[in-house]
């Protein structure tokens, strides 16, 4: 495999990783709404009279409310600040309905802030049973998952209805007004979008390619450098020491840094430290370079692959290593009193420090890993 494969690999294969991750937690996102996102994007079908209950079991409905009977449960939800509970408030209600279409009765649950409406329906309801008007001519829609009642709702449900009904039957069909599959359709529309916002960054890594920009940066470099043939490149690629994505070799360092480069002549290289940045809560290990022309550069490298990184620059003997202060004063004080330290001597030069002081990397090396 040459270089740039396996440099283009060396850079793939953690963005692979992290496409699959994101393209899976994108899926678990979906999966937790039960993938309703897609029948709230459809919208309801409405439940006519010639449509089986039983049929439309699990469809996302709406159904317009005219007789309810009366409440059959209120669910409530308790307050806390600072763990200590303030009290509880109701969050939704159920309500028993007469289907006039199916000449049966079934429960609904709506949001507390329709309970006027409901109950106003309701009085209309008991008045016209009583001779004491007519009932509603429309009543409110309710939109929401038609579900079988289950558990302890089942259980209030038959009770408060077995006080109108001398039978009740055992089973009762429920629209579960503002959810879909059990899940509010705010959540839903919320949780998967931002599910989908994470698949679609997890299929732009999978996609990704930086195979050109890396030959492309090679391809640069030959031609800035004509001296120099790809072949002796490859050579000198073929016995570097692989530390993470980076490659050091005699004569060159191989692997993109944060200039955007794939290829740096080691006589370019004049000092190497490790050092850290914080992101948010957590603490990423990068390798300095600073550069013959003052200019800086990094690549994100643990601590331990920096050491040896650092132990393959110091066999080359012109490159200072390590992240003591001091370094950093010197270079401060200009680029010819750093030089001097080591990249003068190991190439025979003697030159005096007339050479405007050069700025001091971008990332101060006493931020130690």
């Amino acid at each position: 495999m040459s270089m740039v494969k396996k440099m283009t690999w060396a850079v793939r294969t953690p963005q692979i990783c992290l496409g699959f991750v994101l393209l899976v937690i994108g899926y678990v996102m979906f999966a937790m709404m039960n993938f309703s996102v897609f029948d709230a994007i459809k919208g309801p079908v409405e439940l006519t009279a010639e449509m089986s209950l039983q049929e439309m079991e699990g469809q996302y409905v709406s159904y317009e409310v005219k007789y309810p009977l009366g409440t059959y449960m209120e669910e409530t939800v308790t307050k806390k600040v600072n763990g200590v509970s303030t009290g509880t408030s109701r969050s939704r209600l159920g309500y028993i309905v007469y289907d006039e279409n199916r000449d049966d009765f079934l429960a609904v649950e709506c949001a507390v802030k329709q309970e006027d409406e409901m109950e106003g329906l309701v009085d209309q309801f008991w008045a016209a049973l009583d001779g004491q008007g007519d009932v509603a001519d429309t009543g409110i829609v309710i939109k929401g998952s038609l579900e079988l009642l289950m558990g302890e709702d089942l259980r209030y449900y038959k009770k408060n209805l077995g006080s109108v009904l001398d039978e009740v039957p055992e089973s009762a069909y429920v629209i579960t007004g503002g959810k879909i599959k059990g899940e509010k359709i705010g959540q839903i529309y919320g949780i998967s979008a931002l599910g989908v916002v994470i698949a679609v960054l997890g299929i732009a890594l999978l996609a990704k390619s930086s195979s050109k920009e890396i030959s492309r940066s090679v391809a640069a470099y030959l031609a800035a450098n004509p001296q120099f043939k790809e072949e002796e490149l490859e050579q000198d690629f073929a016995g570097a020491v692989k530390l993470g994505s980076l490659w050091v070799g005699k004569r060159w360092t191989f692997g993109m840094l944060s200039d955007k480069s794939a290829v740096h002549d080691n006589d370019s290289i004049i000092w190497v430290y490790p050092y850290s940045e914080r992101s948010g809560k957590n603490t990423i290990s990068k390798m300095g370079v600073v550069f013959l022309d003052g200019s800086f550069a990094s690549a994100i490298l643990s601590g331990g692959r920096t050491k040896k990184a650092m132990a393959e620059y110091d066999r080359l003997g012109h490159i200072v290593t390590g992240n003591d202060v001091s370094y950093r004063n010197t270079l401060a004080s200009g680029l010819s009193e750093f030089l001097a330290l080591k990249y003068y001597p190991a190439k025979g030069i003697n030159a005096a420090a007339t050479q405007e002081p050069a700025p001091a990397p971008e990332t101060d090396p006493e931020q130690e890993a």
